[in-house]
């Protein structure tokens, strides 16, 4: 199917749509959707999803079929102008391993003992929300153990931080597949997913590096926050993102201005030029801890913190000579500088 067959099938049944590249964005007008980013249409296929259903990826045939309500295949191929292309199926999708999925039931084995994290002023019922706790045996032996639910509501993963305080290991570690991770938007809290909702509601997210980062900004009452596990945005977590049409996005990776290489500034940086594709400069903002992390920082200063940010947009001038200094120092790529250039205005 041409490029051209596509976008005219589209444009034909009212969608409005925005250029990404290989892909457009548009909102889902056979469900009365608002949001304009919720579906994402290749260009070259037709073949599309629908990221606020969490729907698979299905032929245009079946946009064409859902927009019109119908399932009269002369009717959808009216729309399509060609009796063959209703029949078109996207292309087979690369055999990949099944996700491994836990049982409930194996956090019955994780003790409530929730000392550390008390003693660094994290609050009992958010970690008790969590449904987290120490590890007595396993391969994640004398670890502060957090579960990872899927949008299923199943457990896919879990992220273990090491109370031994040993050299010999990493201090956390993780089991699944960190790429798949949306933490901790999925967990429910009595049915509910107060963390999901939290976002949805401030129309905001914060996004920052780790479980510890995200329990003292919940202590402090902060709820709107996804972990990244690491310093690197992964393409479902952007996604998940996009579908919600957040009017803010604040980019908080920790504040390493204490060692030589800046992580966290060169993760916020490359973070940052990933979303521009997406949001406009006035929707993005970095804003990093005060101190080295949130897990640093006392209730009194996240509340200030948090206080402070909305009056801090993008500096022009200091974004541009940080991305050029770490290009031409080889920490952000060619392809990334390049994007930069075409999306910050």
């Amino acid at each position: 199917m041409s490029q051209e067959l596509v976008k005219s099938t589209l444009l034909k049944m009212g969608y409005n749509l925005k250029d990404c590249g290989n892909h457009w964005r548009s909102n889902a007008l056979y469900r009365g959707g608002s949001n304009p980013t919720a579906l994402l249409i290749y260009k070259d296929t037709g073949v599309w999803t629908d990221f606020v259903k969490n729907s698979p990826c299905l032929p245009l045939k079946d946009l064409v079929a859902a927009t019109l309500n119908t399932n009269d295949a002369k009717e959808v191929n009216k729309i399509l102008n060609s009796p063959n292309l209703s029949i078109q199926e996207p292309p087979a999708a690369p055999k990949i391993s099944s996700e491994k999925i836990y049982p409930e039931e194996i956090l019955s084995r994780l003790l409530p003992h929730y000392i550390f994290y008390i003693k660094k002023g994290i609050d009992e019922e958010c970690l008790s929300n969590l449904k987290c706790g120490l590890a007595t045996s396993g391969n994640m032996y004398q670890r502060f153990v957090f579960p990872i639910y899927n949008a299923d509501g199943k457990i896919h993963g879990f992220s273990g931080r090491d109370m031994l305080n040993s050299k010999d290991r990493p201090k956390w570690k993780l089991v699944g597949r960190k790429s798949n991770w949306v933490y901790p938007a999925c967990t429910r809290v009595g049915g509910e997913l107060i963390y999901k909702n939290s976002i949805i509601d401030s129309r905001s997210v914060i996004l920052v590096e780790s479980i510890g980062d995200m329990l003292a900004l919940h202590s402090c009452g902060f709820k709107n926050v996804l972990v990244i596990f690491g310093t690197s945005i992964s393409s479902k977590l952007l996604c998940f993102i996009l579908g919600l049409g957040l009017d803010k996005v604040y980019i908080s990776l920790n504040n390493d201005t204490d060692k030589e290489s800046n992580r966290g500034k060169i993760g916020s940086l490359k973070i940052l030029i990933k979303l521009l594709n997406y949001f406009g400069t006035d929707k993005l903002f970095i804003s990093p801890p005060t101190l080295n992390d949130f897990g640093e920082m006392s209730c009194e200063q996240i509340i200030e913190w948090k206080q402070n940010i909305n009056s801090v947009s993008l500096n022009p001038t200091s974004i541009i000579d940080e991305v050029s200094n770490y290009h031409k120092s080889g920490e952000i790529s060619k392809s990334d500088f390049k994007s930069f250039s075409k999306n910050f205005s």
